[in-house]
């Protein structure tokens, strides 16, 4: 088999070299961490969420450096599927925050009035 000047063979076997992480290959593993994030949300494993999260994001920047050297449409659905995944994860994090936030208010109220009731006791 001859090569040309660039080392490389034509036809065929260049054709289907593998090409490093493509945008959809990114896109489809920050679909998983999401997924993952949204089951471990539900499990009240709230340190686990943060991690997938930033791993989540670390695909997006990925996908994102990649999707100008591809046909960004194909990509459409899939990154509707992840915004609308990761809103609903957004929104169970508020929601484990609010209510965070009323647990503490709660326990100050207590410790309030454990200590109005010493001192008037």
């Amino acid at each position: 088999m001859r090569f040309p000047a660039s080392g490389r063979p034509r036809g065929r076997m260049a054709e289907t070299a593998p090409r490093p992480d493509p945008a959809a290959t990114c896109l489809d593993e920050a679909q998983a961490l999401v997924d993952a994030a949204l089951e471990r949300a539900a499990a009240g494993d709230w340190e686990r969420v943060a991690a997938l999260d930033a791993r989540c994001r670390d695909a997006i920047r990925r996908m994102m450096e990649r999707i100008g050297a591809e046909n960004p449409g194909p990509l459409a659905a899939g990154l509707l599927r992840l915004r609308d995944d990761h809103h609903r994860l957004r929104l169970l994090a508020e929601a484990q925050r609010d209510s965070l936030v009323e647990a503490r208010r709660l326990s100050a109220l207590g410790r309030q009035g454990t200590r109005a009731y010493e001192d008037n006791a």
